[in-house]
């Protein structure tokens, strides 16, 4: 892994002292609200609190959910904001904190991926910019925490395979082999992209002799003891959640939607780092643009000597960019319970195209004066964040205040016709009711549960049920304790207003405390599991009375139809807890 040098000269503490400066100034926006305008996160962190007071006296936690017995994706998240809360006492804080670690770590890891491939280490600024990507926005968390690990695996891993000799760097393997073990547990997405990445790589440094070109896919193998048996049990097998959602089938790509040209297109810079709806960060990411390609005129071509035989490993960098390009073209956008594929790549294309730059090596005349407009547009970024973070602030109002008279462990429906933010591009209204889970530790829709990769599940039968955009003329919005409703864009009521009584209300949003005492789930509204492979069953290896009065076993396992138990059974961490 690549550590940096001491300042020697001027140059040298420049460049150190504008990296802490924006290192310190990109934590700013972060710290400069209460709640930060980004969609998934909300839900994700709920789910830590379900996970951090799963075993408290009184919690409503383990009727509904069980936790993770297995080694899988999306665990580090989880568990190390739970542990960050268990330190601080608050779990809040403890997301602000792992979220710093993502902006410090960001910036850091790219330098080391640019120094890996013997970029300039001034490319860097070029990051900076893109720490408050589309995926933070989005609120893909563990997304977002994987990606600095994906430059410390890929740039660990072309230190390991590059050199010339019949014995790689194993120092360096070692390294990229815990980058990506870590990536398994972070995201398996970026873990696989990662794969992708390192194979690239071991094509084009192939070694000398059938050692050398062996021995250099060493990395990317301890992580297979974990990822084999989770990508056979989920993927090929098609065992489903406890929802009964799956993955899809081999034979279907896994039911794969893939978008148009044109589409692809009009999503690159919405996917990269389109934030505001205000066009303020638009002009800011073509004046970075137009920075780059003053850069790219000047920059040197490679020195490849004319004896060289595979001159593509010269262009490892380029080579990695266009396939990343390309994926977001090629491969799906969507598949069966997991949304956003392949537009995810875009980011990390923009990334790694500023690393082709050479700033150190063109005419100073010109180096010099772009390199200052970038510093600056730097600064820009970071004004343009906090306003743009105030500016939500002041829309968010008093939000979190409605949950303050709501009781601890009750039941949250929210209905709202449109979620949208006047400020913000992605949903930063969709999951921010979760506030209330977080607050209050009580129940809202939990649709990540309901997904075969996330590490909590609902338990069988324990999935609220989904009463619909018409949901006054459901009976089933009577099993919920609380109503939360968009009056700007709210259904009629009339057919419910007997039962709601306003609890708590500001200008945008009101939230109602149902009256009469919620209903028991109907039979009819009982989720339909539906297993998508008939020779995969989930078996309960317990009682199922304890699954809805919350009993000390609670962990179910997975079986195949001739009762043998499946691979993921073999990785189990845990034994289910005797009576």
């Amino acid at each position: 892994m690549w550590r940096p040098r001491l300042p020697e000269g001027p140059l040298d503490r420049i460049f150190w002292g504008l990296f802490l400066i924006f290192s310190a100034a990109f934590l700013v926006p972060l710290w400069s609200v209460p709640i930060p305008p980004m969609q998934d996160i909300w839900q994700h962190l709920a789910l830590v609190d379900v996970l951090h007071h799963y075993h408290d006296p009184g919690s409503v936690y383990p009727e509904y959910f069980r936790l993770p017995t297995t080694p899988r994706p999306n665990l580090i998240y989880y568990y190390g904001t739970h542990w960050l809360a268990t330190l601080t006492g608050d779990l809040l804080v403890a997301n602000r904190l792992v979220l710093s670690l993502y902006v410090l770590a960001f910036p850091w890891a790219f330098l080391s991926l640019a120094r890996a491939f013997d970029r300039s280490r001034w490319t860097v600024f070029f990051a900076f910019p893109l720490i408050y990507n589309a995926m933070f926005a989005y609120g893909f968390v563990s997304f977002a925490l994987a990606m600095p690990l994906l430059f410390w695996a890929v740039a660990a891993f072309r230190r390991f395979a590059a050199p010339d000799r019949e014995s790689p760097d194993w120092r360096a393997g070692a390294w990229a082999a815990l980058f990506i073990l870590l990536l398994f547990f972070t995201h398996a997405h970026l873990y696989l992209l990662a794969n992708l990445l390192c194979l690239l790589l071991w094509g084009m440094h192939r070694g000398q002799g059938l050692w050398g070109f062996a021995a250099r896919a060493a990395p990317l193998l301890p992580a297979l003891v974990f990822f084999l048996p989770w990508f056979l049990v989920f993927f090929v097998q098609g065992t489903p959640s406890s929802s009964g959602m799956a993955f899809g089938t081999l034979d279907k790509f896994f039911g794969p939607t893939f978008y148009k040209p044109g589409e692809i297109l009009s999503g690159w810079f919405f996917h990269v780092g389109d934030y505001f709806k205000a066009q303020r960060d638009d002009a800011l990411f073509l004046a970075l643009l137009m920075v780059a390609m003053v850069l790219l005129v000047v920059r040197r071509a490679a020195d490849v000597p004319r004896t060289e035989t595979r001159k593509v490993r010269w262009f490892d960098l380029e080579v990695l960019t266009v396939v990343l390009a390309l994926s977001t073209m090629l491969l799906p956008q969507h598949i069966e319970a997991q949304s956003v594929v392949s537009m995810r790549h875009a980011v990390f294309a923009f990334l790694l195209f500023f690393a082709w730059l050479r700033p150190d090596q063109g005419p100073r005349r010109i180096v010099v004066p772009a390199m200052v407009v970038l510093w600056v547009l730097n600064g820009l970024f970071v004004w343009n964040l906090v306003k743009g973070f105030q500016d939500f602030r002041k829309e968010l109002e008093d939000y979190p205040a409605l949950f303050d008279r709501a009781e601890e462990g009750k039941r949250l429906l929210k209905v709202a016709w449109n979620q949208e933010s006047r400020v913000i591009q992605h949903g930063a209204f969709w999951h921010l009711h979760f506030l209330y889970a977080i607050l209050r530790h009580g129940v809202a829709d939990f649709e990540f549960s309901e997904r075969p990769h996330n590490p909590i599940q609902y338990r069988q039968g324990m999935i609220p049920p989904k009463p619909g955009v018409e949901f006054p003329k459901s009976p089933v919005w009577r099993y919920f304790d609380y109503i939360l409703v968009r009056k700007s864009s709210s259904p009629p009521l009339r057919d419910a207003e007997a039962a709601l009584d306003p609890l708590a209300e500001t200008s945008d949003w009101i939230l109602y405390r149902v009256s009469e005492s919620p209903l028991p789930r109907p039979p009819a509204t009982l989720p339909l599991v539906q297993r998508r492979n008939p020779a995969v069953s989930l078996k309960a290896d317990h009682d199922t009375s304890a699954e809805t009065t919350g009993g000390e076993d609670e962990t179910p396992t997975f079986h195949r139809a001739s009762g043998r138990p499946s691979v993921l059974d073999l990785l189990r961490w845990e034994l289910p807890r005797r009576k």
